[in-house]
């Protein structure tokens, strides 16, 4: 059969087997894809709308070239060939174009609704018994495997929808490729193959799925950063042999590129995939879709049967199929007094960071760190609290009023509680009286500045940054010099950045709701306030 022919705005024209469309590209679950929006970041950026069905044909597109490159460099080197080496190409390929087929709703939004209550064993399961590898599971157990939800739930939907595409012995190898599950046990010719493969897919560092979302987000959105030479980078694919395993290298004619690569997604995550911005859409669906799940199908999590051509039956709809981004947006529209739908249609309603950037709130915080640390504590504590007491971590008068509720409660039960019962009243009293101090301080602002904002203020942590400069694995990347008789390491031929990590896990932001257009705030009182209190909680925890 012949290819057919995409034209891409990055690659020009990409062909695809003609087998491949009628098989995989043109059935139901995969055109599903172009209802999954490829980023959250249209809030900042309007034009990036772009989808995983062009990202999906992308990747299948680099990974065709990685992979003959990859087989090249064995024939030209004439190292060992495994015998089922064209299989195992085609399956990559394949795992290529079908990475992303169990994406949910709005990408890495919707994702955390695959797990239960955070935890992957179900998928796990689930991946190891389609496979039929009795050393898969084993091998996630020692290796304290942990695969983004959207890649388990991808190699489980591409198992069952394409599994009679993939022989037996290779619906291993096709998960892994997704998750990035590389082979431990029992290491030969073949399986160390099957690494390198599955490396070029999905690796910490360098892989096409990485290449081709940098590359297109780069190109929708305007935000450019350097530019990424992917043909020069797969073209300098080197398979190295040593001690009976082969390892991924890359001729030292790639070290710019690859450099360029780790710039280029330290500046996406820095500043686009941790602008307040995009956080706070990201909070609103969250909170949409939990609702709308735990509504439509009476449970926390996304089923993924409702990804499925077939489907799944409910009782409120009927059957719910192909669910995608359209779905979300059309259920949310019915949703009645939803403040949170509000929010998401009327941009004039959101609410406003305090500090647009990680930069600036260490700026703010700056020789702070330990009282910082005490302020992210006690409000993660407070977080807690509302928590459990039904609310979200939104700190209004309705948390105030929560809180001192609940405190009266304590304080009543107390006189009738035994010695051991009234030893956790009292602790969970004294917390209490402490999150209502926190609380004051925000009232406080609130009502010093009302002409500006009101008494709410949302709070979203945020994973601090640290550069992919700093990692092992890019640091242990390879380079192959052809004058020398073994590879050396990226960290011993370059003096690139050396970036340190960051000064604390997570960072926050803190919104509100802003009573005038473009008003400037001063946020200076609210931050001394804030770190006032810590100075004198601590000692009193220290009294205590």
């Amino acid at each position: 059969m012949g290819n057919k022919r995409f034209k891409d705005p990055i690659y020009g024209y990409i062909e695809i087997e003609e087998s491949l469309i009628t098989q995989v590209v043109d059935l139901a679950e995969f055109q599903r894809l172009r209802d999954i929006i490829q980023t959250s970041y249209s809030p900042l950026y309007s034009s990036a709308l772009h989808n995983r069905f062009v990202h999906s044909i992308g990747v299948h597109h680099l990974g065709r070239i990685a992979a003959e490159a990859f087989r090249k460099s064995i024939t030209v080197r004439s190292l060992e060939i495994p015998e089922m080496i064209d299989q195992y190409i085609e399956t990559f390929e394949l795992a290529c174009l079908l990475h992303d087929v169990g994406h949910a709703p709005f990408s890495h939004t919707g994702e955390q609704f695959y797990l239960y209550k955070g935890d992957r064993t179900r998928l796990h399961k689930m991946m190891a018994d389609l496979t039929g590898d009795a050393d898969l599971e084993e091998e996630i157990r020692n290796e304290a495997y942990k695969a983004a939800p959207h890649e388990l739930v991808s190699a489980i939907v591409a198992l069952q929808v394409f599994g009679n595409m993939i022989s037996d012995d290779l619906k291993s190898f096709f998960a892994r490729c997704i998750t990035g599950y590389k082979y431990t046990k029992c290491m030969n010719i073949d399986k160390s193959c099957k690494n390198c493969l599955i490396e070029l897919l999905n690796s910490k560092v360098i892989d096409v799925d990485k290449m081709d979302y940098l590359i297109r987000d780069s190109y929708v959105t305007g935000f450019d950063t350097v530019a990424i030479d992917y043909m020069r980078l797969l073209k300098s694919i080197y398979v190295e042999e040593e001690q009976g395993e082969y390892n991924i290298c890359f001729d030292k004619s790639a070290v710019s590129v690859i450099e360029n690569v780790v710039y280029a997604h330290d500046a996406e995550r820095k500043w686009i995939q941790n602008h307040p911005i995009v956080l706070y859409e990201a909070y609103l669906l969250e909170n949409i879709m939990r609702r709308l799940i735990e509504e439509v199908f009476q449970t926390e999590n996304l089923p993924i049967e409702s990804l499925l051509k077939e489907g799944i039956t409910v009782e409120r709809l009927g059957r719910v199929r192909l669910i995608g981004d359209s779905d979300i947006r059309y259920l949310m529209k019915n949703l009645q007094d939803d403040s949170f739908v509000d929010e998401y249609y009327c941009r004039k309603q959101r609410k406003h960071p305090l500090w647009k950037t990680e930069a600036e709130f260490q700026a703010i915080f700056q020789g702070e760190e330990k009282k910082l640390e005490f302020i992210e504590k006690e409000l993660s504590e407070l977080k807690k609290c509302l928590t459990s007491l039904g609310l979200p971590f939104i700190i209004n008068r309705q948390a105030l009023n929560a809180v001192l509720e609940e405190t009266k409660k304590i304080e009543k039960s107390i006189s009738n509680a035994d010695d051991k019962e009234r030893k956790r009243l009292e602790g969970t009293l004294r917390a209490n009286q402490t999150h209502i101090k926190w609380i004051n301080v925000f009232e406080s602002f609130a009502e010093q500045n009302k002409e500006e904002l009101d008494f709410e203020f949302l709070i979203l942590y945020v994973d601090q940054f640290n550069s992919g400069f700093r990692k092992q694995e890019f640091e242990n990347l390879e380079i192959i010099f052809p004058e020398l008789r073994k590879p050396c390491r990226f960290r011993e031929v370059t003096n690139v950045l050396k970036a340190e990590k960051s000064k604390g896990e997570k960072y926050f932001y803190i919104f509100y709701n802003r009573k005038k257009a473009k008003e400037t705030l001063s946020i200076a009182g609210l931050i001394d306030s804030l770190l006032t209190l810590s100075t004198n909680a601590s000692v009193e925890r220290r009294l205590v």
